[in-house]
């Protein structure tokens, strides 16, 4: 509607006049939405004060019950069945077999990509039988999914844990409940078939009991608890009283900062994992109880389904600032990968850290507190500190790939300018020169354009005498070391050799890993400009390990794995982090 309901609106020509000013008239509106009455005109009369008033209160209703709706019908129900976990369990898991909300379509189309899942109309019928496979070979042929198992689980499942640094018994499960939605026609007797049982009575609820009286079942209309006796007592209390873990504020923020409907979750309380830390005196070196600092309140994971992948996210709570202690360098902000530009477009393995200079400075700074460190990391004082040995470094990169039979490795220091990604080439020749002699060789060229200095180690032995670094003598070295340098505008190149490096420096617009379509796809399902980056294209891998099979080994690969693998594209997992919390991705997905 675009009219402007604050004036008045016009009455045809053609209407007959009334005996009385009009008060309202309906404004035309869609078939979904309520009538409006809006005043055309303001009269002085007592009766049209009284009109304006009703008018007034007709209209709040309508916008209260408008909010009302949105409030109501905009937001996932909260489960019953967690109702009746308790609020303070450290450990929740959701199972959720019964497909919620876009799950049912987003599976269905994910796994159509796999044999056998193509028909979309019987991927319950396909779910079914999977999981009685693996039902069947878990309990040795005694349990049918489909008749044993299904009944319990026709909504959301979830098992919870307390208590976790408290000992462990063999005697049953401890601090453990299971609450699940079922059909609403099972029985406890069913879950201690052929067993002899003893009855408790809790209110209205009968709580069945196992032979030892260790396990314990007991069903509230459709929701049905099992676990140790002593926890379904507690769990049917939460529920009770209104303390049951769909009250927590720690899980409803978990839960919100996760979002989306999942397949399974899980969810850990932070002051458990607070519990069961060592403490400074637990440790070889008390001060390094100080790199820990404090964990987040809560972390959350989940697993989703999407039409070409799937994702497991993981976050967790803020952490606050730590207050005083030593000044730490400022991480710079995300941003676009300035390496994945630069390697090769079948790059087999990818990894980026974002920031990594300033983090390992602080790293450096925090060792440097530490009374029993602190004096080994003195000589890092005569080279002019952590901020002179890695200050310069913004990002770090990793790449393998392989070309032939040999892996052709790479390491990427992005600096801050130009000069600083050449200096460490320069005094790297420079400390060859000095300490080198028959052990060492030196050869420069140009590759696309850039000076290229590589580097050939034909006795170890011979730079860097016998004892001089502790535990090198227990490397064994077969044969010569050989690696190359470059400084390619702001970034330090260091490759396995000339093979890799020319690799890298031919690498051109649109032949780049950026450019590359599986790893295009993989970051539209990542998170961003994430801090870390680590990319495995699926496809290369298994070319690598298929190598190394034995002709037997491939037959029964190509026939029995291949099929279920070759849809797989690609694997991403990104993190990052700000003053909301943590939060990281793994991405499996599948080929268009």
């Amino acid at each position: 509607m675009t009219d402007d309901l604050t004036k008045p609106i016009e009455t045809p020509s053609e209407m007959p006049a009334a005996s009385e000013p009009m008060v309202g008239a309906p404004v035309a509106a869609e078939p979904s939405a309520p009538a409006v009455v809006v005043p055309v005109a303001a009269a002085s009369t007592g009766g049209s004060r009284a009109r304006w008033g009703v008018a007034i209160i007709v209209a709040g209703l309508a916008i209260a019950a408008t909010i009302g709706a949105v409030l109501l019908f905009g937001q996932q129900a909260t489960p019953a069945a967690l109702q009746y976990i308790p609020g303070d369990a450290a450990v929740v898991a959701e199972i959720r077999l019964d497909l919620p909300g876009d799950q049912t379509q987003h599976l269905g189309n994910l796994l159509a990509h796999f044999p056998g899942f193509a028909d979309q109309s019987t991927l319950t019928t396909k779910l079914d039988e999977a999981l009685t496979k693996f039902v069947q070979a878990a309990s040795g042929g005694e349990a049918s999914y489909v008749a044993d198992v299904k009944p319990w689980v026709n909504g959301p499942l979830f098992i919870s844990a307390s208590n976790l640094s408290a000992e462990t018994s063999t005697d049953g499960p401890k601090n453990m409940v299971i609450s699940a939605t079922t059909n609403g026609a099972v029985a406890c007797t069913a879950a201690f078939k052929d067993q002899v049982v003893t009855h408790e009575t809790i209110g209205s609820l009968d709580l069945v009991l196992g032979p030892d009286g260790q396990l314990g079942c007991v069903v509230d209309g459709h929701q049905a608890l099992l676990g140790d006796p002593a926890t379904i007592r507690k769990a049917l209390e939460a529920k009770a009283a209104g303390t049951g873990m769909d009250k927590s504020a720690k899980y409803k923020a978990a839960r919100a900062a996760l979002g989306g409907d999942r397949l399974a979750t899980m969810y850990i309380d932070g002051s458990m994992l607070t519990a069961l830390m060592p403490t400074a005196t637990d440790l070889p070196v008390p001060g390094l109880s100080g790199l820990i600092g404090e964990l987040p309140s809560w972390f959350m994971g989940g697993i989703r389904a999407e039409d070409d992948g799937f994702l497991l996210d993981f976050v967790s709570g803020p952490v606050p600032a730590p207050t005083g202690g030593p000044s730490f360098a400022a991480i710079p902000p995300t941003h676009a990968s300035v390496i994945a530009p630069m390697v090769p477009g079948d790059t087999l393995l990818f990894i980026e850290a974002q920031g990594a200079g300033a983090s390992l400075q602080n790293l450096f700074t925090q060792l440097k507190a530490i009374p029993e460190i602190a004096p080994s990391l003195q000589m890092l004082d005569g080279l002019g500190g952590a901020g002179a040995l890695v200050g310069w470094i913004e990002d770090v990169g990793v790449t393998v790939s392989v070309h032939g039979t040999t892996p052709d490795i790479a390491l990427l220091l992005v600096a801050k300018d130009d000069v600083s990604a050449s200096t460490p080439v320069a005094s790297l020749k420079t400390l060859l020169a000095l300490a080198g002699g028959s052990g060492v060789e030196v050869k420069d060229s140009t590759i696309a354009g850039v000076a290229v200095t590589t580097i050939t180690i034909t006795d170890i032995g011979a730079l860097i005498p016998s004892g001089a670094v502790p535990g090198l003598d227990a490397i064994p070295v077969t044969g010569p070391i050989s690696f190359s340098l470059a400084a390619k505008g702001r970034v330090l190149l260091v490759t396995s050799g000339e093979a890799a490096m020319t690799a890298i420096l031919n690498t051109a617009a649109g032949s780049s890993l950026a450019d590359n379509a599986a790893f295009k796809h993989a970051l539209t399902r990542g998170i961003g400009n994430a801090r870390t980056t680590i990319y495995l294209g699926v496809g290369a891998s298994v070319e690598l390990a298929k190598a190394q099979l034995s002709i037997d080994e491939l037959a029964v690969f190509t026939k029995d794995a291949a099929p279920y693998i070759a849809p797989l594209e690609g694997f991403l997992l990104q993190a990052t982090s700000d003053a909301a919390g943590n939060r990281s991705r793994m991405v499996i997905t599948v080929k268009p």
